[in-house]
């Protein structure tokens, strides 16, 4: 497990990498959900480390170990994580790779945003946990009431007194810059999430999109329903897609939840079962 500072656009980026024993089978980026710091990805980069991949994890601007000042002087919004950070963590996986593929493992968010970096068609193939569109009246009904607490009364009321959103005081999401929590909220209030407030040229990155994507909805995510998944792959139209649904039954479990596929006690089961197959590069 080694550090990395990256520091292009003015932005300093925080990375972890995890080397293989023998030649990496491939090279997989893990792009978290909206506040969740790479840390939570550990167990899962260092098992997959151990099946022979180099995996490199990253915090996005201003959440995590990616933050090199007060959070409210921050002012990134979740747009130029995807064109700035998204671009710069794999030019650098570009540059640690030796002729394998480059996989895209992405949560929620990560797999939401990575048709606007500009140098995503480097990517063979993209992976995507839990990862659809976050329009507030189509999540799941018992997470409903705690949106509509979300969007029109915690974020407008906090984020401008302390001046970045405080969800780590708030049991809420987590902490992030005041800008990209403003454009997350207004995408939830969308009827087509982030789709709704893009460019044409925006949107036509997604048209451009090529790798191949294998989807997995959780039967029992609390956040994210199958149709939200298909709605955000209907926007990634020409590739190849597959949707799969991981249900706690087959982990022997009672719940996995929208979070907890990247926890440890099912690497025997979903990573090794499911996430493995879905790495291959045809």
């Amino acid at each position: 497990m080694k550090s990395i500072e990256l520091t292009d656009n003015n932005r300093y980026l925080h990375c972890i990498k995890f080397e293989p024993e023998a030649e990496a089978r491939a090279t997989i980026v893990i792009a978290a959900a909206l506040g969740v710091k790479q840390r939570f990805y550990q167990p899962i980069a260092r098992w997959l480390s151990e099946q022979g991949y180099r995996v490199i994890t990253f915090d996005y601007y201003g959440i995590g170990q990616s933050v090199d000042k007060p959070l409210k002087q921050i002012k990134s919004d979740i747009i130029q994580w995807a064109e700035l950070d998204i671009k710069t963590v794999l030019d650098y996986a570009k540059s640690c790779q030796q002729n394998e593929p480059l996989i895209w493992l992405a949560h929620s968010l990560g797999g939401q945003i990575v048709a606007l970096a500009p140098n995503s068609d480097s990517i063979d193939q993209m992976v995507t946990i839990a990862s659809g569109t976050g329009y507030w009246l189509k999540a799941s009904k018992q997470v409903r009431w705690t949106s509509w607490l979300l969007w029109y009364f915690a974020a407008p009321i906090s984020t401008p007194i302390a001046g970045y959103f405080p969800g780590k005081r708030l049991n809420m999401v987590g902490d992030m810059p005041a800008p990209a929590m403003k454009q997350w909220s207004r995408w939830c209030r969308s009827k087509n999430y982030l789709f709704d407030n893009i460019t044409d040229e925006q949107k036509a990155r997604y048209d451009d999109f090529s790798a191949p994507i294998r989807a997995f909805h959780i039967t029992d995510d609390e956040l994210l329903q199958r149709s939200n998944i298909e709605a955000l792959l209907s926007h990634y139209p020409n590739t190849e897609k597959s949707l799969t649904d991981l249900t706690p039954d087959m982990a022997n479990s009672k719940g996995i939840g929208h979070f907890n596929f990247f926890r440890s006690q099912f690497k025997e089961s979903l990573w090794r079962k499911s996430l493995l197959d879905a790495l291959q590069v045809n």
